[in-house]
Formats: C-alpha cells, sequence, structure tokens
C-alpha cells in the first residue's frame, strides 16, 4: 500500500489571483502585486508618484527589446481600491522599438521620456552575424511627451491613455538612450543621466554617460556634461548627498564588476572619474534612493564578478561588455555615509531558486528594478519578474532591510 499524497488534498489558490491586486501572503516580505503583462516581454518598469494619492509604473512591453511594436504602458495605483489598474497603452510609435520609459511631475504635467530605436528585420541573419550590433540601440532617439495632471481621472482610462498625452517630440538632435528618471535641482530644472550607445565594441562595450539639463517643462536646455571616464559605466542615478552640498551618482557596469560612484560639488557641472563601490553589479540596471532617514538606499541584483588584481590592466580594457546573465537575488542595501559603506543588506527576492550548471538557467530573471519612496520609511519597489512575464510589485518598510532602529538599538520582529 503506498503512503497518500498530500498534494490530493492541498488547496489550489491559484485562480484567485488577480492580475493587479495587492496582497500581504505568510512568509514573503511587504505587500506584493503582479501587474497584467502587456506582451510576451515586460520590462524596465520605473515608478513615480503622481499625485499623493496616485503612484504610476511605467513599463515597456511586447515581443521583444529592439522588435518594432514594443511600446511604453502605464498602470496606476489609487489610496482607494487597493488594485493597480488595466495598463494603458502611452506611447505610439508602432515602428519603432520604445524602451526604457521614465516619468516625473513637472510645471504641471506628467511627462514621460523613453527611447526610440529603428528595427532590424529578424530574419537577417547577415547583420544578426555581422560584428555590428544587431539591436541597433545606437539608432535610439529620446522621445518626450507630457500629460496635463489636472485633466487626469484616475478612474477614467481615456483621461491617462495615449490619445490623452501632447504629440511625442524628440528631445535630444543625436541619438541617446536612457534609464533613470532626472534629478530635481533647485531653480526648477531637471538633471536627466543618458548615455550613448555605441555600434562600435562589440556589445554595448564603448556605452558612455553624459547629463542634460531639462527646464521645467522637460525642454532640453543643450547642456550637455560628459562624466569623465565613463566608458562601461551607465545607467546613471542620482541622488543628494546627505548634507545636501553635493550630487552623488551611481553607474551599472558594462564588465559586471561593481556599482560605481561619482561626485560633483557644482550642482552637476562638473563630476568626478567613477569608482567602485563595495557593491556588486552583473551588468544590469540599479536605482538609489535618498530616504527620509537621511540613509541612501540602492536596489539591485547582488552578484558580480569579483576583480582579479593579477588581471586589474586587462579588465580595464574595453570592447565586449560582460554577461553573466545572473540577475538574481534582488537585493535592497542601505547607507548611512552616502554608499561608502553599506552595513545593511536584505535580499528581497531570490528567483526560484535552482542552483547548479545542470539546472541554472530555469532561474526567472528579476532585473531592471526601481525604488521610491512613500511615507517616510515605507519603500515602493518595481521590477521585471521571472524573465519579464510580468513585473512585480513590492511595498516593504525601510526597517524590514535593516532589521532593527539603530536609534534606539531594538531589535524588531523582523
Amino acid at each position: 500500500m503506498s503512503p497518500f499524497s498530500l498534494f490530493d488534498q492541498a488547496e489550489d489558490h491559484l485562480e484567485d489571483l488577480v492580475w493587479g491586486q495587492v496582497l500581504i501572503t505568510p512568509f514573503g516580505i511587504g505587500a506584493w502585486a503582479l501587474l497584467e503583462p502587456m506582451g510576451e516581454q515586460n520590462h524596465a518598469p520605473q515608478l513615480c508618484w503622481i499625485r499623493p494619492d496616485v503612484l504610476g509604473c511605467v513599463w515597456m512591453a511586447g515581443s521583444g527589446e529592439g522588435t518594432a511594436g514594443m511600446s511604453v504602458f502605464l498602470s496606476l495605483l489609487s489610496a482607494e481600491g487597493g488594485r493597480w489598474l488595466e495598463p494603458q497603452r502611452i506611447s505610439r510609435d508602432v515602428e519603432r522599438s520604445e524602451q526604457n520609459p521614465l516619468l516625473f511631475v513637472s510645471d504641471g504635467c506628467l511627462h514621460l521620456i523613453h527611447s526610440a530605436q529603428l528595427v532590424r528585420d529578424p530574419a537577417d541573419r547577415d547583420a544578426l552575424e555581422a560584428s555590428s550590433n544587431f539591436s541597433m540601440q545606437w539608432t535610439a532617439v529620446l522621445r518626450h511627451q507630457r500629460l496635463v495632471l489636472e485633466r487626469l481621472d484616475h478612474s477614467d482610462p481615456e483621461t491617462w491613455s495615449a490619445e490623452a498625452w501632447s504629440t511625442p517630440v524628440d528631445l535630444l538632435k543625436d541619438p541617446a538612450f536612457c534609464r533613470n528618471p532626472p534629478h530635481p535641482l533647485g531653480n526648477g530644472h531637471w538633471l536627466l543621466p543618458i548615455y550613448r550607445s555605441m555600434e562600435e565594441g562589440g556589445a554595448f562595450g564603448h556605452d558612455r554617460s553624459e547629463l542634460v539639463r531639462l527646464d521645467q517643462s522637460g525642454h532640453c536646455l543643450n547642456l550637455h556634461v560628459g562624466i569623465p571616464d565613463s566608458t562601461g559605466r551607465v545607467h546613471g542615478s542620482i541622488v543628494a548627498s546627505r548634507d545636501g552640498t553635493q550630487l552623488l551618482q551611481f553607474f551599472r557596469s558594462r564588465l559586471a564588476d561593481q556599482i560605481y560612484r561619482s561626485v560633483s560639488s557644482d550642482n552637476g557641472h562638473t563630476w568626478s572619474v567613477p569608482e567602485s563601490t563595495l557593491l556588486p553589479n552583473n551588468n544590469s540596471s540599479i536605482q538609489a534612493c535618498r530616504l527620509a532617514s537621511g540613509r541612501l538606499a540602492m536596489i539591485f541584483n547582488r552578484f558580480g564578478f569579483a576583480p582579479d588584481p593579477a588581471s586589474s590592466e586587462e579588465q580595464s580594457e574595453w570592447g565586449e561588455a560582460r554577461w553573466p546573465r545572473t540577475r538574481w537575488p534582488l537585493s535592497i542595501a542601505i547607507s548611512d555615509d552616502d554608499g561608502l559603506h553599506w552595513p545593511w543588506i536584505r535580499d528581497i527576492d531570490m528567483g526560484f531558486g535552482f542552483c547548479g550548471p545542470t539546472n541554472w538557467h530555469l532561474n526567472g530573471q528579476l532585473a531592471y528594478p526601481t525604488l521610491i519612496e512613500g511615507l517616510p520609511g515605507e519603500l515602493h519597489v518595481a521590477y521585471s519578474w521571472a524573465s519579464q512575464q510580468a513585473i512585480r510589485y513590492v511595498a516593504l518598510r525601510e526597517l524590514e532591510v535593516i532589521g532593527y532602529d539603530p536609534d534606539v538599538s531594538a531589535f524588531g520582529a523582523y
């Protein structure tokens, strides 16, 4: 007689899952939701507080990066309802691949900036096998469009779908890519991190970072600032220093070694050469966030190739970028000295947990995270989940990362 199977008795609640519904589940960190997928790939989310009562999440979705019809979608979460609303397409160019969207609020408008690149025929094997970059990121232009906030009714999707936005215009004259939102300056202007994706140098090995200034209306002021020695340092994320006297910028590394840090002491007009931090990087996106507590938070994949002291000169040579493809676990680190040290780190999503070379490829990637703060000490996260099958949203508390309150030296219930 065979033992019974518990799977015959377990209750299956899979059908109870509703797209966008915010849930709290046992043994899981924080509150979470899966936003409704809008294509085979759902990637590169960015969160933005549109109003104090409305949180927005924007991402790209379609059949795949670099393919025609890859479009930008927006979903909203309001103070009532507890559910992310049905996503609306807000970009318009179906002949280009529209990617890496970001949102910010300025001058009474919600602003969208995203890249839009030319596409190749996937059947063009000659181009695929050539040395040039098949994805054609070096053809991307940055597009800008606006939505007047007083016209937005979060309960009426027609007020925030593509037709409700202004006609998209090219932000810059030259090709460029973006990832993280602009940083607000005291005079009402914005500092937007961009990077130039180069055709030469193999798979993005020669990308370099710059900054452009935007006015209150989101128009480019034609003030471009290059980051010195930033080849291979991209996806800049800007925060103010703890005392407010400097700007800090953190970068993804094409060498898949560590996160890099640069400093500006003149309001972003000049920057120091990026230097490695103690946090690893897997050549995937990161984002920094200054918290109300004064601490600095970083969301990233806690994986990277450790520098080899014996070949440090070789590692400084550029060409093909390094692609470990290990985009897990997803972690938040917190620093109290502007990113010089990171004494608190917590993995918030470990992926599917497969180990070993035989089933390593089964791990779903957790990539391109975004991190913002809501109420003091409440962190909001979104990221590409399970190899871009959907966008996952998580809300958690700062104390769930540091584990205790250092001001009172008392351990919490985490």
